[in-house]
């Protein structure tokens, strides 16, 4: 194959790779939660605009005086995406989920015995 042609060929690889990812690639979208009163239950939403087969990252940070958790569930539908287990003292835990089936997310956080405390629960839908 001489120069032209490879050049030519990897131009519409190229393209139609993009296209391809154009077509049916996920944006990045975040989102940022702040918990300051970590003895009652928070319920957020969170959603994104893209196509819905993404993922799903979500890191927390702070402290606790008590272990509490983070459930991440699709909207409306439910079913559990991740349970998040934030341990007593300084919070920073890192969670990611392969599949992301809505648009839309329920973030739910339920104290436990947690009655000291803040939150920061950050979200990336990719």
């Amino acid at each position: 194959m001489n120069t032209e042609c490879k050049k030519y060929g990897d131009s519409r690889l190229f393209i139609g790779l993009l296209s391809i990812y154009l077509a049916t690639g996920c944006s990045f979208e975040k989102g940022e939660f702040h918990i300051m009163d970590v003895s009652k239950k928070h319920y957020f939403t969170d959603s994104a605009s893209f196509h819905p087969d993404c993922c799903v990252a979500t890191t927390v940070t702070g402290t606790l005086d008590a272990p509490a958790v983070v459930v991440v569930q699709s909207y409306l539908i439910g079913g559990l995406n991740d349970s998040i287990h934030l341990p007593r003292g300084k919070v920073n835990v890192k969670s990611h989920q392969d599949l992301y089936v809505y648009r839309k997310i329920v973030i739910k956080y339920f104290p436990g015995e947690a009655k000291k405390g803040n939150l920061t629960i950050k979200t990336s839908i990719f």
